[in-house]
């Protein structure tokens, strides 16, 4: 009985440190589609969608569900439309970290009450080609542009 059980912890401890060493050591990678010609920031807002929409819009916006979010991304690989790779031309938010994570509030009323929603983003900018590797510091109004119907807001407890 004793031998089964050491088995039985050995084997699910094994699975615990293998998930672990894959998830801190080998990030997911995305595959981001701009608009042909695309310059400017990249903004990939936390969502209520169930699969990642990672083809952004003119205005560099992508909608990513939750477990995205929450997931450990490495430096995307981004296309144009027609499958050219302009991933040469992407800037980061730092050299320690690619991506910038970012909130953008907006309060308003809800039943009487004043009720902040809050869009986050993960981002960083898509910059001309003779400007590689410049950060750029471009600035989007995302609550002008968004599809609100997508957004994903926590349950309001009261």
């Amino acid at each position: 009985m004793k031998r089964k059980y050491k088995i039985a912890l050995t084997s699910v401890t094994l699975i615990l440190v293998t998930h672990l060493t894959i998830r801190l050591f080998f990030p997911i990678r995305l595959t981001i589609v701009v608009p042909k010609g695309y310059c400017g920031e990249i903004n990939l807002v936390l969502s209520n969608v169930d699969e990642d929409i990672l083809k952004v819009d003119e205005n560099g916006i992508g909608y990513i569900t939750k477990e995205t979010f929450g997931k450990r991304l490495s430096r995307p690989i981004v296309l144009e439309e027609d499958g050219t790779n302009v991933s040469d031309r992407s800037v980061g938010f730092s050299p320690s970290a690619f991506w910038a994570i970012g909130e953008s509030s907006h309060a308003t009323s809800w039943n009487d009450t004043r009720m902040q929603r809050t869009i986050k983003t993960l981002s960083f900018e898509l910059v001309p080609k003779e400007k590689k590797g410049e950060k750029q510091y471009y600035s989007t109004d995302l609550w002008e542009l968004v599809d609100e119907a997508k957004l994903y807001f926590p349950p309001v407890t009261k």
